[in-house]
């Protein structure tokens, strides 16, 4: 490392630049995680809904298809163990589960 290299780094260190840049660094960190879970929350309400809408549909019919039935088991599935859903959705897809599985 030349003299004018060791001034310049000296010159960070001591002018506040570098505390700077890592405050910067960790405003910006903490804005894209506030923002990853926003995402994550919301993605996580439509799935909650579009659960509870399907698993109604299908209770009110008396029976499921079984692409409907695999298709609601992973959605709940990610909602619940993925996206860190509550309990609130256990009962219906109770419910949904003990419905017959037709082709009709």
């Amino acid at each position: 490392m030349d003299g004018s290299t060791a001034t310049i780094i000296a010159a960070i260190f001591s002018s506040g630049a570098l505390s700077a840049l890592v405050s910067g660094l960790m405003a910006k960190k903490a804005s894209k995680k506030t923002r990853d879970y926003g995402i994550e929350a919301g993605v996580r309400m439509l799935l909650y809904e579009k659960i509870k809408s399907l698993g109604k549909q299908y209770i009110a019919r008396g029976s499921i298809h079984p692409e409907e039935l695999e298709d609601i088991l992973k959605m709940h599935e990610i909602y619940h163990n993925e996206l860190h859903g509550n309990g609130f959705l256990d009962a219906l897809m109770y419910n949904v589960k003990k419905l017959p599985v037709t082709d009709e």
